[in-house]
């Protein structure tokens, strides 16, 4: 059933006032905190934090942030404001500093202050985050997210601390779950996959697990991959919906079923080094800071995901949601890629890891932040947007489904 265009128009607005909530911390400063920092000759210390992504994406018309820029610019925002100018944080884009392992190298180094990462390049300085290689761990974000707001994730944090001289400050998801899209046919069960050729990342992981589903892994660099769908190198290949717009991989592909095989952590990380210098004023500032811009991030995340799929949708692919029988089998793919990890990591790790997987989906070991009397008085500014936009939210619901029923009663007269 089509919709019409006054329900197409109160989902566009659903869709932005999410884009409203998860920007509030950037849009909430004032002119006169703006001229506080102004002038960067004023400015006691100053921040590099670069990004290798794009600052916003084209979807159906409209400009969506990216969820790095989002938490670059929330970031910015907040410590420049809260430390009164006497911080400035300067943002680069679109790799202008460098590759990813590139600036994370940078900031081990010390030569920027801050970066952007994520769990690739992090895994060639700390291999046991390549736990989140195992597939198929999470029913939903919200257990993804209870597992990184977790003291077990603060453990690994601390690790990756000790091993590489950075502090995450910030933890989000790397631009939603990954799902599996191809130009041959439409994908139910694991069955589906047989024979089909499937671009995968370069990772002894990622093989192992479309070897098991019985499709044929190919291993090719991003760069080629457009093309090796576009002259059958490769029937699929396997990403968030915001990466298959991003890179217009919909342009040549007919099926994308969302069977969620993976989705990996995205970080803002500092200096551990250069953080512990500052005063202790401006440490704080910066820790909040981070806390700020992963709550931006995760907006910006979830909102565009949404978007993505709805816009995918009316470009003509095929998306197609298993059901819960059918996710199932699936999970034949979980166990070969764990014995391959323990190999390669150990086994306590990895059952560690599993552990606090379900220790989050039963609602135990998750420290959250919302459960934080620090974290309440942090996000106090944004609440009153918050607030708004649930009440926005609750006007479109009611108009919705006010515009559902009223089909529905014209036909009974």
């Amino acid at each position: 059933m089509k919709m019409s265009k006054k329900m197409t128009a109160l989902l566009a607005v659903l869709m932005f006032s999410l884009q409203i909530f998860c920007t509030v911390p950037v849009m909430a400063s004032t002119a006169e905190e703006t001229d506080k920092t102004s002038n960067s000759e004023e400015a006691e210390y100053t921040i590099k934090l670069p990004s290798i992504s794009v600052e916003y994406t084209s979807v159906g018309g409209e400009q969506i942030i990216n969820f790095n820029y989002a938490a670059q610019l929330a970031f910015k925002n907040y410590v420049e404001t809260e430390s009164s100018g006497r911080m400035k944080v300067e943002l680069y884009t679109n790799g202008a500093l460098g590759s990813g392992p590139e600036i994370l190298l940078q900031c081990m180094q010390g030569v920027n202050e801050a970066t952007t990462t994520g769990e690739a390049d992090l895994s060639s300085y700390y291999p046991e985050i390549q736990i989140f290689s195992i597939p198929y761990c999470y029913n939903n974000r919200t257990e993804f997210y209870n597992l990184l707001d977790s003291d077990y994730m603060q453990s690994i944090y601390d690790g990756i601390a000790q091993k590489t001289g950075i502090r995450i400050i910030a933890a989000f998801d790397n631009g939603g779950f990954r799902n599996i899209s191809n130009s041959k046919r439409k994908i139910k069960t694991a069955d589906d996959l047989k024979g089909l050729k499937i671009r995968c990342m370069q990772s002894s992981a990622h093989v192992y697990l479309f070897e098991t589903l019985k499709a044929v892994p190919t291993s090719l660099a991003f760069s080629e991959l457009y093309s090796a769908l576009q002259t059958g190198v490769v029937d699929g290949q396997e990403n968030a919906p915001m990466v298959m717009l991003d890179n217009s991989i919909y342009e040549v592909q007919d099926y994308y079923t969302l069977d969620g095989h993976l989705i990996s952590p995205a970080y803002i990380a500092v200096n551990e080094k250069w953080l512990n210098d500052l005063p202790e004023e401006l440490k704080k500032i910066v820790l909040d800071g981070g806390k700020i811009c992963e709550t931006a991030a995760r907006g910006a995340i979830t909102s565009g995901e949404m978007l993505a799929l709805d816009v995918l949708k009316n470009a003509g692919v095929d998306i197609y949601a298993p059901t819960v029988e059918e996710k199932e089998t699936f999970q034949i793919a979980k166990e070969p890629v764990i014995e391959w990890l323990t190999g390669e990591i150990g086994k306590e790790p990895v059952d560690t890891y599993l552990d606090a997987v379900e220790n989050v989906k039963k609602g135990e070991d998750v420290e959250t932040k919302a459960k934080s009397g620090e974290s309440e008085s942090l996000l106090s500014g944004s609440f009153v947007y918050l607030i708004i936009i649930i009440i926005l939210l609750l006007v479109i619901v009611i108009l919705i489904i006010k515009m559902v029923k009223k089909p529905a009663t014209e036909e009974k007269k």
